[in-house]
């Protein structure tokens, strides 16, 4: 059960989250690939309303969300969206070891 605490204004805190598995915390990145008509494709983490930045094309986007997915220490994986938006894949990356 979680614990409720009243905090201070401009108190700083960090929340880890994650899904709960036998005792443990998986905690796990998501990075979304989409296709701008306008600017190319881009890469973006999963409720990140900014996107990370735009890249000529889609090999180019998941090269990038590899790459910050293992630099991020968790694992994680890459929803890929195909030009028309349906979900093209989604594939797991393992952590940086």
């Amino acid at each position: 059960m979680a614990e409720e605490k009243i905090l201070e204004e401009g108190t700083t805190i960090e929340i880890e989250v994650g899904e709960q598995s036998a005792g443990k915390t998986k905690v796990k990145q998501i990075r979304y690939i989409f296709k701008d008509p306008e600017k190319g494709w881009f890469e973006k983490e999963k409720d990140n309303v900014r996107v990370t930045k735009y890249y000529r094309t889609q090999k180019e986007a998941i090269e990038a969300a590899k790459t910050h997915i293992k630099n991020s220490g968790l694992a994680g994986s890459i929803v890929i969206q195909s030009k028309t938006g349906k979900i093209r894949a989604n594939t797991k990356v393992s952590k940086k070891k």
